[in-house]
């Protein structure tokens, strides 16, 4: 099984009592092998962390973020990206997160899985990735940079190292991909955002737990 990250839209805030409640947990996309900056994006209003609805865990290992703040952050920052390749997926992931049934008042991101490909805490993990979500923008300036096609293809003077993205960092990992290496092509750098994995049906699914009125 590969270790995704999974993003939800709930109608109650996730807690021990969450259930009983009424909670609901609509799937919205997953991601493997990383954490994209669409699913933090969506995290970054309000983001605040909170219990893990897949996993026990004696730490919040999950977070939390308002819906409509966060669907808002994304809006704004895909309407900075030109490219006419990727406008079709632009308007899928809008109309997808526009529709009253993917509406929640919060969106839950669980990344248990990646943060289970170290043996650090995963509620110090869970912490860290909060912060990396409070201070996107060098991160949102650096997913910009990479769509542009030539600023990827102009030569540099001097190699220089990339900066490290978030798991990196996290891990204490070298930067996997080598400064030599090719440009991706624009539909994979699209990808890389976290755009064209929209899905109701996740790994994890819970339409069955949903509320009979809902």
């Amino acid at each position: 099984m590969a270790n995704r990250s999974y993003l939800y839209s709930t109608n109650i805030a996730p807690g021990p009592d969450a259930v009983a409640q009424g909670r609901k947990l609509v799937g919205i996309s997953e991601y493997r092998y990383d954490i994209p900056i669409v699913f933090k994006l969506l995290l970054s209003g309000n983001p605040r962390a909170c219990p893990s609805s897949i996993w026990d865990s004696d730490g919040d290992i999950a977070l939390m973020g308002d819906y409509e703040s966060g669907l808002a952050n994304l809006e704004r920052f895909l309407a900075q990206i030109r490219q006419p390749e990727a406008q079709p997926e632009i308007a899928a992931a809008l109309a997808f997160l526009k529709n009253p049934a993917n509406r929640n008042p919060y969106f839950v991101l669980e990344c248990g899985e990646i943060f289970d490909m170290t043996n650090k805490p995963l509620p110090d993990q869970n912490l860290a990735l909060l912060q990396s979500i409070r201070n996107l923008q060098p991160e949102l300036d650096a997913a910009l940079q990479s769509l542009q096609p030539t600023a990827q293809a102009a030569p540099e003077p001097i190699a220089k190292p990339r900066p490290k993205g978030f798991l990196a960092r996290l891990f204490g990992q070298a930067d996997p991909t080598p400064p030599s290496k090719p440009a991706p092509r624009p539909m994979q750098a699209i990808h890389a955002l976290g755009l064209g994995h929209w899905s109701n049906i996740l790994y994890f699914d819970f339409s069955g737990q949903q509320p009979q009125n809902s």
